[in-house]
């Protein structure tokens, strides 16, 4: 196959949106929920149980959650703890969460896509093209699995491990960027 027939994966735009995608995610959770958080008495007990359990990393939580990954508490003493989703409990309007990772990150691969339209051949490649989120989304999705730790005892409370890095980093923006890719080829094969 000749040089021309090849196509150029856009990793670093793919990166940068996939990044922009994460970081506006925790954001616009960062809003919707912070006054909730302030005011959740579990919320306050766990603050005072442990010194760093800051709002910021509660909202974290949330964002996990929003990838339909637990977070997971360890034994401490004898109490046990399920892992658990906060918004998957929640009884109001949490679950417009759900909505967040998948709604950005159509938006990041559409955006990815867009900019990579000369280079692209077919839906294939703007599947491939809208994937590249997935790069900066799992790194990230790695990162704050610490950043968002709390320690309590000898244990840590955080997102859970393997869905976490499964579903937060891999299968969320895999899909829903090669998604948003594919949505833009199409939209822009139509208007040709």
């Amino acid at each position: 196959m000749n040089e021309s027939g090849r196509l150029r994966i856009p990793i670093l735009r793919g990166a940068v949106a996939g990044a922009v995608a994460w970081l506006l995610g925790y954001l616009v959770t960062y809003l919707v929920v912070i006054d909730r958080v302030q005011g959740n008495w579990q919320a306050e007990w766990l603050q005072f149980a442990a010194d760093d359990a800051s709002d910021w990393k509660l909202v974290g939580w949330l964002f996990y959650n929003a990838h339909n990954a637990d977070i997971r508490f360890p034994t401490v003493g004898i109490f046990t703890v399920e892992n658990q989703n906060f918004v998957a409990a929640d009884d109001g309007s949490l679950w417009l969460l759900y909505l967040v990772p998948p709604l950005l990150l159509l938006v990041a691969g559409a955006v990815v896509t867009a900019s990579s339209t000369g280079a692209l051949r077919n839906t294939t490649d703007a599947a491939i093209a809208g994937a590249t989120v997935t790069v900066s989304y799992l790194v990230l999705a790695i990162v704050c699995l610490f950043v968002f730790g709390v320690t309590v005892g000898e244990g840590v409370i955080r997102p859970d491990t393997v869905p976490a890095v499964f579903l937060a980093g891999v299968v969320y923006p895999l899909v829903f960027g090669a998604t948003g890719g594919v949505i833009r080829w199409i939209g822009s094969s139509e208007t040709e």
